[in-house]
């Protein structure tokens, strides 16, 4: 197994833990509270579910970028996506519509950027807060990866909306013991597929140009 992949792996361990113990309060130490009080810890739990899900994958990536950076890596030979993906500060000037000034002061950088190696800045890895399924798909595809989470849309969107709801104060939605173990359940294959993923990516070197 790569040495990064098994970096992401003692991250998914250690949340699964902390999502286990979640799990386990829910169960053993609310038996004895009534079923309002359940039902707010279990609403809680939610937003707690999310921030895992948005944390192990922007850490998962972050590390991938700096392994990237540490390759040294010849522009010429990683893949375009990548590529495309580090230049996202230099094509900023370009949006909509520009000016000469503009337009000159991307070719400036572009061409004094052109023959260093690669560089991605990790501040260009964002989740924006609202890691949905698009969102998760637009960073796979940044970095040239393959779609692993196909079959999980509905699972990741039905998790971020109601974390976002209940995170605005919206407290008419109902979460129950089994909806709170069945996402962490998900989430424990969410993390597994995405590690799959990266032992290939890097194993199989996807990021350079065939």
């Amino acid at each position: 197994m790569h040495q990064l992949t098994e970096e992401i792996l003692a991250s998914r361990e250690w949340r699964i833990r902390e999502l286990e113990a979640l799990k386990k309060i829910g169960i053993i130490a609310l038996n004895e509270y009534p079923l309002k009080v359940k039902q707010q810890y279990y609403r809680m739990c939610i937003p707690y579910i999310y921030a895992h899900w948005e944390g192990f994958v922007v850490e998962s990536f972050k590390l991938l970028i700096t392994y990237l950076n540490n390759e040294h890596l010849d522009k010429k030979m990683v893949i375009n996506e990548l590529y495309t993906f580090s230049l996202q500060n230099v094509l900023k000037p370009l949006a909509g519509k520009q000016s000469f000034e503009q337009s000159y002061q991307f070719v400036e950088r572009f061409v004094e950027d052109f023959d260093k190696e690669l560089y991605i800045d990790t501040s260009l890895l964002s989740a924006n807060s609202n890691l949905n399924y698009k969102q998760m798909t637009n960073i796979l595809s940044k970095f040239g990866m393959e779609n692993c989470l196909e079959g999980y849309k509905e699972d990741i969107n039905q998790l971020v909306n109601q974390r976002n709801s209940i995170a605005h104060g919206e407290n008419g939605i109902i979460i129950e013991e089994k909806h709170v173990s069945n996402k962490i359940s998900v989430l424990q294959e969410l993390f597994d597929s995405i590690i799959l993923e990266f032992e290939k990516y890097l194993s199989q070197k996807m990021y350079l140009k065939r």
